[in-house]
């Protein structure tokens, strides 16, 4: 399907047969017609975009692939994701993220010449009104997590580029869910698309699980999952606030974690993504936003700490695990009022209520002598130690900062 230089590294990266959405997509994307594109999380939707793309861009031909992503781990992400590929066709590539150095990315646009551009939207706003980027070098204008980048930029800013592309450029709009851009992408892009919807024919590798558990033994609950076995998981928050206040409480438990905030420098949240998909630590806090669409490998739950707004929401979440084929699973905390909302929710998704049992989780209630002892255990209050062994037992991952008097 693919050309001899893109098979090679394919083949490098044990990636032996193209996904479901990469299959079906090709002939239309290589072709130059607009796509629209819709599979889960997890299922190779960035390669099955930019691998066709890439192989029709000319060498020379300065920002013709142009490459919008909502955030700027989600831009890096992608940037190294399609590196050896872009190199491999002896093109270059380059991220601008509005985190970056405005002149050093000015400097290298430049002197690279870059072919193709991986953008977050502010940035790239920014340079094309300089005219920096011109819109007439545009020939395929991408525009992935298109159902999440409208809490970035405005949509009048989209569809006025894209109604000024050049007559013969193409528009790719790429997502798991529906949102307004796609479908109201003839009338904002005047231009046809091609619809390519994969979701009803892939199959579900995660587990959707509810814990049942009142808010006052969360974090006892919390602490138990972590040690269930080979635990790498996000937990979800709603917002930034409610994040740092849990991190500041968490911080006292043994359990080696870190947090992921848009208050964060960026060089400190991919620290604390690596961490993660290292080992160094095994649980991440995070906000949706600040998640969106990461790829941590072998990321095997995630954790709903607070119930999620809508559907759109959940799937975001949920598609954090179980990538590329591989199990996941994702368990909500809350009482009976959560597990009722929750359902309201998930309509069309399994969801099944669990419990521990040692260092597991299963879908059949424990006897009830067994279930007392669980419920004891974790309604004892947790020990103060002196102040001569807090040291030995602090948490190796996140610690709170002390404010300055």
């Amino acid at each position: 399907m693919y050309n001899k230089q893109i098979q090679a590294v394919l083949a490098k990266e044990g990636k032996v047969k193209p996904t479901l959405i990469q299959e079906r997509s090709y002939d239309l994307l290589k072709s130059g017609h607009n796509v629209i594109g819709f599979a889960k999380t997890g299922t190779g939707k960035t390669l099955a975009y930019s691998l066709p793309l890439i192989e029709v861009t000319e060498a020379g031909e300065a920002s013709s692939l142009v490459i919008f992503e909502p955030t700027t781990e989600l831009a890096i992400q992608t940037r190294n994701a399609i590196r050896p590929y872009v190199k491999a066709m002896d093109l270059d590539v380059l991220a601008l993220v509005g985190s970056g150095n405005r002149s050093r990315q000015i400097e290298q646009l430049k002197k690279k010449k870059p072919e193709v551009l991986v953008v977050t939207p502010g940035r790239f706003f920014d340079l094309f009104s300089d005219n920096k980027i011109k819109v007439k070098q545009i020939k395929h204008l991408v525009i992935d997590e298109a159902d999440d980048i409208l809490e970035f930029t405005k949509l009048e800013l989209l569809s006025r580029l894209g109604q000024n592309l050049p007559s013969d450029s193409q528009v790719v709009l790429f997502g798991a869910t529906e949102s307004d851009i796609t479908k109201k992408a003839e009338d904002l892009f005047l231009a046809k698309f091609y619809l390519v919807d994969v979701r009803a024919d892939q199959k579900s590798t995660i587990k959707h699980y509810f814990l049942k558990v009142a808010n006052q033994y969360k974090i006892q609950f919390l602490q138990r999952l972590a040690k269930v076995d080979n635990f790498k998981g996000v937990l979800f928050f709603d917002s930034n606030e409610n994040l740092e206040r849990f991190a500041r409480i968490f911080s006292h438990s043994k359990t080696p974690f870190d947090l992921l905030s848009n208050n964060q420098p960026k060089n400190r949240r991919q620290k604390a993504i690596n961490d993660l998909a290292s080992g160094k630590t095994k649980l991440l806090l995070a906000t949706d936003l600040a998640a969106r669409g990461l790829d941590i490998p072998k990321l095997s739950f995630v954790v709903n700490y607070e119930l999620p707004e809508d559907l759109n929401t959940y799937l975001h979440r949920a598609g954090r695990t179980g990538r590329m084929g591989m199990e996941g699973t994702v368990v909500t905390l809350g009482d009976d009022h959560d597990l009722r909302d929750l359902r309201k929710v998930l309509q069309g998704i399994e969801l099944k209520q669990v419990y521990f049992a040692g260092f597991k989780l299963v879908t059949e209630k424990p006897k009830k002598n067994i279930r007392k002892k669980v419920q004891a255990d974790l309604e004892k209050p947790v020990k103060k130690h002196h102040k001569k062994r807090r040291k030995k037992q602090k948490n190796k991952g996140y610690h709170p900062r002390k404010e300055k008097k």
